[in-house]
Order: C-alpha cells, then sequence, then structure tokens
C-alpha cells in the first residue's frame, strides 16, 4: 500500500479523523505497517505494549484462555484501536490478539502515540470520547448480559 493510501485508511478511523493534514501524514509515515495472516498472533497475553495498533483491514479476536478451560472472546473490525488502554495505565496485555481474517495494521510506536496526545487536543479529546464509549459498552455488557454470581 502506499502512503496516499494509509493516510486515506487512517481518515476512516474516527480517532484521526481531527488530525491536521500534515500530522496525519506524519502518523502515516511514522507507523509501522504490518500484515498478518489468518489465525497469526499479533499480540501475546501478558505481553507490554511497545506501540498501538490501527486496524486498518480486516477483524481481529481478543481472547483469554481461563484456569478451569473455559475462554472468553470478543472481535474487533477494522478502525478499531488496540493497545492504547494498556499503554495508558502501563499494564501488560489481559489477553491474546490474533488475526480471525487477514489484517493490515499500523503500529504506532509509544512515542509517537504520546506525542499526539500531549501536542494535539482534538486527538486527545476524541480519544477520550473513543475510551468512554467502550467503557459504556463495557458496563452495559456486564450489567444487562453476563450472569453476577
Amino acid at each position: 500500500m502506499t502512503l496516499e493510501t494509509d493516510i486515506t485508511c487512517l481518515r476512516r478511523v474516527p480517532l484521526f479523523r481531527s488530525l491536521p493534514g500534515p500530522r496525519l501524514k506524519l502518523v502515516a509515515l511514522m507507523g509501522e505497517r504490518l500484515h498478518f495472516d489468518a489465525g497469526a498472533r499479533i499480540i501475546a497475553e501478558g505481553e507490554m505494549p511497545e506501540g498501538v495498533y490501527v486496524v486498518l483491514e480486516g477483524e481481529v479476536e481478543i481472547s483469554h484462555e481461563r484456569s478451569d478451560g473455559r475462554s472468553k472472546r470478543f472481535l474487533l473490525a477494522s478502525g478499531s484501536i488496540i493497545g492504547d488502554v494498556p499503554i495508558l495505565c502501563g499494564q501488560s496485555y489481559v489477553g491474546e490478539v490474533t488475526a480471525k481474517s487477514d489484517v493490515s495494521t499500523l503500529r504506532l510506536p509509544k512515542d509517537l502515540f504520546f506525542e499526539l496526545l500531549e501536542t494535539i487536543p482534538d486527538f486527545s479529546i476524541a480519544l477520550s470520547r473513543d475510551l468512554a464509549a467502550r467503557l459504556y459498552r463495557l458496563a452495559d455488557f456486564v450489567l444487562h448480559d453476563e450472569k453476577v454470581h
């Protein structure tokens, strides 16, 4: 893919829509484009994040195998961000991330991610809104769809 294609893909991600053109180009240039075949592991559970992954194309699955043999899984589609939460709270990944289909990502180094947060208020606000929306969906799931003992 070309730089222009990467920029076009990033513009489709709500988190990056508010970035000025030159910053978006910088993100596309500094990001590392990675491709994963269906079934490939992208991130191991317990791994410390070195960057944030933007899923440009494809679908990924986050899973956790419990000690009792049961597992939890959920899917993320293109446009999703992976790794922002562990980076922000200084924690490791709580689950394994695998490619459910062929997946293209743009991996943004941790330093670039923090630079965007520090220098572009619209990016910080967009990330805050995205995190709040994910937290709301999680609370809704826990309170309404899952049995609690």
